[in-house]
């Protein structure tokens, strides 16, 4: 229902001010990625191994931004890319006709496309011109999650991707028309899970904090 309510409130509030500032821009992010990684062997709803990644990710993503009267600016930020989120492999041994024991790698992946970011930024300005933002975002994505095991065949699992973002940031006008945008966010994103042919489900909670740089231009 949040979500719902979230992207009601930015398309309204986007098409109504036709006033307003438009921004558009090219953002470089650095995100540092915490998996929190689980097994249910046997798809019986039990934990039966947990373990917690990290990885870092480099990406790039295009803004438009619409500066509101009333010191709130809602906007897009779209990554118009396919990116991999995570990528973790561990070697086997398994034992699949009783007596010969085999050696292999399980591995999984998950790559994201489509990733879409609708915010709302209040705004302060400063006495110098610049301005500090904090941001609340909806975040959708398309994820294709591979699963290799060495005791069962691959599987590919197409799924959605959601979750919400925080951040806290500074913007600056540079000269008569640019924008540049600093920013630190967090995301937490739902849950991504799929299961093997033999009945293994690995679940992946995934967290970003992120650090972005943006510059643009008014109109």
């Amino acid at each position: 229902m949040k979500k719902i309510f979230l992207t009601i409130a930015f398309l309204t509030s986007f098409v109504s001010a036709a006033y307003a500032q438009v921004s558009m821009g090219l953002t470089a992010s650095l995100a540092n990625l915490d998996t929190a990684l689980s097994d249910d062997i046997d798809n019986n709803g039990t934990t039966d191994t947990t373990k917690d990644v990290s990885n870092d990710v480099v990406f790039g993503s295009i803004f438009i931004e619409r500066e509101l009267g009333n010191g709130v600016t809602v906007g897009l930020d779209f990554i118009p890319f396919e990116a991999e989120f995570e990528s973790r492999s561990t070697t086997q041994t398994s034992r699949t006709d009783g007596t010969t024991d085999t050696s292999g790698t399980n591995k999984g992946t998950a790559d994201v496309s489509n990733h879409l970011t609708l915010y709302v930024q209040p705004t302060k300005e400063l006495d110098d011109g610049s301005k500090l933002f904090a941001t609340l975002g909806y975040v959708k994505a398309d994820v294709e999650s591979l699963v290799q095991s060495v005791s069962s065949t691959n599987k590919t699992v197409e799924q959605t991707l959601e979750g919400f973002k925080i951040g806290v940031g500074t913007k600056r006008n540079i000269g008569a028309n640019g924008i540049f945008k600093l920013e630190l966010s967090r995301t937490d994103y739902d849950d991504i899970s799929a299961t093997t042919s033999n009945s293994t489900k690995v679940t992946a909670d995934i967290d970003a904090t992120v650090l972005s740089l943006s510059v643009g231009r008014s109109f």
